[in-house]
């Protein structure tokens, strides 16, 4: 007797497979627009994974232990989410996208186990937080800013409380990262600083101005 692959799968895990791609491409569609290390593929790919996992464990473990497979996902896809996660001298980046990662493998989950209505709300509900909040991010960025300052001078021009003393003078808020001299008796100072958009240039303006500020460097996105 022959039979055909549909009634050798059923329907309603291929709806499921289906949906867990849809819902892993839609994340991974706003992490491939800002060019993350995580984009439409991975996260279908992550989404996917774990909705066919939480399947297999309820048919597994039935009827005693049905989450013994999907109990373990979050800890694979943790080192998934660890993987995008890079740290510069002064920036932390890939941490949203590791969010996501877990997100979407909390959504395949769910997928796994049926509760469709619950990963639309859901996936609604991330989509406006992934994009309505760096929105928001983008105005307060123009209210304040933030930047990492490499000053360095002569240590016969300059004491570190007289560099500190600039952008106090400016109303900026700064924090001493590092304190180096090297063997010209040159010193260098980083700060991490944050303040108005206009003290920020009035600030550069001054050290451009500066004859004794040996050179200065401006990190334009810190963490």
């Amino acid at each position: 007797m022959e039979h055909s692959i549909f009634q050798v799968i059923e329907e309603h895990q291929l709806l499921k497979v289906l949906l867990a791609l849809f819902v892993g491409g839609v994340l991974g569609l706003e992490r491939e627009y800002r060019h993350k290390a995580a984009g439409m593929r991975t996260l279908a790919l992550i989404c996917l994974g774990s909705t066919l996992f939480t399947m297999l464990s309820v048919e597994l473990g039935y009827p005693s232990s049905p989450d013994r497979v999907a109990s373990n996902i979050l800890t694979g896809v943790g080192f998934i989410g660890a993987g995008v996660i890079f740290k510069g001298d002064y920036t932390i980046d890939g941490i949203t996208t590791a969010a996501t990662i877990w997100i979407a493998s909390a959504l395949g989950i769910a997928v796994g186990v049926s509760h469709y209505v619950l990963v639309g709300v859901t996936l609604v509900i991330v989509l406006l937080l992934l994009i309505g909040l760096k929105v928001l991010e983008g105005k307060i960025d123009k209210i304040r800013e933030k930047r990492t300052y490499t000053i360095g001078y002569h240590v016969d021009q300059h004491r570190p409380e007289e560099i500190a003393g600039i952008f106090e003078r400016f109303d900026l808020k700064h924090k001493q990262l590092l304190h180096a001299r090297n063997d010209t008796f040159i010193v260098e100072d980083k700060y991490e600083v944050a303040g108005r958009p206009q003290a920020i240039a009035a600030v550069n303006a001054f050290l451009l101005s500066d004859k004794s500020i040996h050179h200065f460097s401006v990190q334009v996105n810190p963490l």
